[in-house]
């Protein structure tokens, strides 16, 4: 199933507050690092993580 708006705002949360990292981000949400990959493929041409300060 999609993901709601709702769902992918709280994704979005946990990323910013985990500086991109998918891993603590998963962990912040209680699922499984791949569970949580797998969401972020499903929003293609959507914002990605990036690295925190990654352009310079």
């Amino acid at each position: 199933t999609p993901l709601s708006r709702q769902e992918w705002e709280h994704i979005q949360q946990a990323l910013q507050d985990s500086g991109g990292n998918i891993s603590a981000a998963a962990r912040l949400l209680g699922m499984h690092r791949r569970s949580l990959q797998r969401k972020l493929a499903k929003r293609p041409g959507r914002e990605r993580p990036l690295a925190p300060d990654a352009h310079g």
